[in-house]
């Protein structure tokens, strides 16, 4: 953490966890986690407290590369003209 910058910024997103139908997983985003200035341990800060599910924490890139992957593709005009 040498930029003040770095400081601010939480080291994972908290998301509540619920099973849907056909076996997926739908994430809400209920916090976050910051590291302690001593590396030992993290703060969770919780906007909301589900009742049931799973929290998971993760960090910000993860769930971003998976956001991406999970994007359907656009199809370009030829496509669409089918």
């Amino acid at each position: 953490m040498s930029d003040r910058s770095d400081k601010n910024r939480p080291s994972f997103d908290a998301f509540h966890v619920k099973e849907g139908a056909d076996d997926k997983s739908y994430f809400n985003r209920v916090g976050v986690a910051f590291a302690h200035r001593d590396g030992e341990g993290h703060t969770i800060q919780l906007d909301s407290v589900p009742v049931d599910g799973r929290i998971i924490l993760r960090t910000p890139k993860e769930r971003l590369e998976e956001a991406r992957e999970e994007k359907p593709r656009r199809r370009n005009r030829e496509q669409r003209d089918r």
